[in-house]
């Protein structure tokens, strides 16, 4: 499991699946996630996906045991730590957001959001 906190510098609350608002101004601690939805509004949803010790195919690094994987905006942040993970999320005033981490290893990688398969 893996604790996110995020910081909210927005001109609006923000949301989770959890049911948790993060009012505008404020930070907050979800402690021991697995995947949930961080609603941003305005800018849209970023998906934490939470892996277990599953590896993306195609990624041999991080090599760390448990994982977890950030999708926003077309972009992915694939996050894996040791013990207890941690996430720092801050949406700055205008809504862009950035992610870091103090405990593990984190790349920015780009999946496929829609695959056609011929048959």
């Amino acid at each position: 499991m893996y604790n996110v906190t995020i910081k909210n510098n927005y001109i609006y609350d923000l949301g989770t699946s959890t049911g948790v608002t993060i009012d505008k101004g404020s930070s907050f601690t979800l402690n021991d996630r697995g995947s949930f939805v961080l609603t941003i509004p305005g800018m849209g949803e970023m998906n934490f996906i939470d892996l277990g010790d599953k590896k993306l195919d195609g990624f041999p690094i991080p090599k760390e045991t448990w994982g977890a994987l950030v999708r926003y905006s077309n972009v992915e942040a694939y996050y894996r730590y040791e013990g207890q993970g941690e996430l720092i999320i801050t949406v700055d005033a205008l809504g862009g957001s950035t992610i870091s981490t103090d405990n593990g290893s984190m790349i920015m990688i780009s999946l496929p959001e829609f695959t056609i398969v011929q048959h």
